[in-house]
C-alpha cells in the first residue's frame, strides 16, 4: 500500500507517547502490520497462532463500539472472505503508561487465554485521503506486568474499507 508509514520498533515506542489523544474510535476494516525486526515479527505471529489467531489479518471496528479480529482464510480456501474471530470492545480511556487518552481495545473475560489479559491501545499515526493508520501497542493488563513498557508490542492498523 502506498503512503503507509514505515516505522521501526524503537521509533514506534518513542513516537507513541507523542501522538495526539484520539477523540473518536476507528470504524471499518483495518489490515495489521507487525513492527520490528523479522525475528520479532515471527515470534509475535507464533504467539498469535498459539493464542488462537492464526493467519491474523487485522481488525474490524463497528459503530456500536464493538469489534472483531479478522483472520485470513486457510490456503485451501484462498478465495474465501476474511474470518471473524475473537470479539472485542472499544472505548476511549487513559493509558496506564502515560495517563493520556487512547482507544482501548479489550477482550471478554470469557475469551480463551491469554486474551482476557490483553489490551490494545491505539493512537492515530496518520490520516491521508481516508486511509487512517493507527499505531497500536498490545500490552498485558495483568497487575504485575501492566506498567512494563518493554512488554508492549507495537503494530500498525491500516484502513482498508
Amino acid at each position: 500500500m502506498t503512503n503507509t508509514p514505515t516505522i521501526s520498533l524503537r521509533d514506534a515506542r518513542a513516537q507513541y507517547p507523542l501522538l495526539p489523544e484520539p477523540t473518536t474510535v476507528p470504524l471499518g476494516d483495518y489490515r495489521a502490520e507487525l513492527l520490528g525486526p523479522a525475528w520479532f515479527r515471527r515470534f509475535a505471529l507464533i504467539g498469535l497462532a498459539i493464542g488462537g489467531l492464526p493467519r491474523w489479518h487485522g481488525k474490524r471496528f463497528r459503530a456500536d463500539g464493538s469489534g472483531v479480529n479478522l483472520l485470513r482464510p486457510k490456503p485451501a480456501a484462498a478465495n474465501a472472505p476474511l474470518v471473524e474471530h475473537l470479539q472485542m470492545q472499544l472505548e476511549l480511556a487513559p493509558s496506564p503508561h502515560d495517563g493520556r487518552i487512547v482507544v482501548r481495545v479489550g477482550y471478554d473475560a470469557s475469551a480463551r487465554f491469554p486474551w482476557p489479559a490483553v489490551v490494545d491501545e491505539l493512537r492515530l499515526l496518520q490520516s491521508m485521503e481516508g486511509k487512517d493508520v493507527w499505531l497500536g501497542m498490545a500490552r498485558s493488563d495483568w497487575r504485575w506486568t501492566r506498567g512494563i513498557a518493554g512488554l508492549r508490542l507495537p503494530f500498525l492498523l491500516i484502513r482498508e474499507s
